[in-house]
């Protein structure tokens, strides 16, 4: 088995790789006031000993871990303290996380997991995005825990548009995601359209311009080798372990077969389309809607034409 998976550039910024870590840097941001990646340290940034105990505090309404006081001084990055709390990562596992909390202009943008289930990398999306906007990831099941993954597009359509209305009862909706997260997309706003809910924007994105973390090319065999590589390339935290990557490779398999035994139907709004460089055009580009618009985004800025379309 040989993982394929982007090169990881050193830009300082790294976004969270599960949801502990995920969760983390978003108490972080509510507290000190601006995105953090997971390596940054909290009182560097400004953090002092009352911001330290409103995250502590966090940790125990959320989690039900009862924190020293002392322990964001001893592990003051995301990913120390995430370490401690690796166990947790099924309570924080439902479909539906919140990636980013904007201040309510715009209406919330969903984003559906690509292949590999995980959301985390689109934290690095709704970082470019801005802080104004609020980013919900829709995250696949099995990956956190020993739930079978879910094999069928319509029915994680299904179990995401509820998971939305839950928390947003009324549009308009605004949804986008790449690779298997782009089929499920186009399912969720036929259902919600079909429901005579607003869909104000269905953006699909071609997976080469995002940073979706840990790829396969097929199962794998070595757990090992490729959780090395992995581990090499900064995708999982340096505590993930050969079991998260057989639960990974369950949810790929899973996603690639639900997308190929899927066709799309028609989708009776607009779709937005956004193309990488290269010349193969994607699939999801001729899927049915009333009209599609495609966006080729300069030097693959996605979130500057996101915001274009959101307003």
């Amino acid at each position: 088995m040989n993982p394929t998976v982007d090169d990881v550039l050193d830009t300082g910024y790294r976004h969270p790789r599960d949801p502990v870590e995920l969760w983390l840097a978003r108490q972080w941001q509510e507290v000190i006031g601006f995105a953090v990646g997971i390596r940054e340290n909290f009182f560097e940034l400004g953090g002092n000993s009352l911001d330290a105990a409103r995250v502590v505090n966090s940790v125990l309404e959320e989690l039900g871990v009862r924190l020293p006081l002392n322990t964001m001084t001893e592990h003051p990055t995301v990913e120390s303290l995430a370490a401690l709390l690796r166990d947790h990562n099924g309570r924080l596992a439902g479909p539906l996380v919140l990636v980013q909390r904007g201040d309510g202009a715009a209406p919330p943008l969903f984003l559906v997991h690509p292949a590999n289930g995980q959301v985390g990398p689109y934290a690095g999306l709704a970082q470019a995005l801005g802080e104004d906007f609020t980013v919900f990831g829709l995250q696949a099941a099995g990956l956190y825990s020993d739930v079978d993954p879910v094999a069928s597009v319509r029915a994680m359509a299904r179990t995401y548009v509820e998971a939305v209305r839950a928390a947003r009862p009324t549009g308009p909706y605004l949804l986008g995601g790449c690779s298997t997260g782009a089929a499920v997309a186009h399912e969720m706003a036929a259902l919600l359209t079909g429901d005579d809910a607003e869909v104000r924007l269905l953006a699909l994105v071609d997976a080469e311009l995002l940073d979706v973390g840990p790829r396969f090319d097929q199962p794998p065999g070595d757990l090992v080798a490729v959780l090395d590589r992995w581990r090499e390339l900064d995708l999982v935290p340096s505590d993930a372990t050969p079991e998260f990557v057989e639960r990974s490779a369950r949810v790929w398999q899973a996603n690639e077969d639900a997308v190929r035994d899927w066709e799309p139907r028609p989708y009776p709004g607009p779709l937005d389309v956004f193309t990488g460089p290269s010349d193969d055009r994607p699939a999801f580009a001729d899927w049915p809607s009333a009209v599609t618009r495609e966006h080729t985004p300069p030097d693959g800025d996605v979130a500057g034409a996101l915001r274009g379309l959101i307003g």
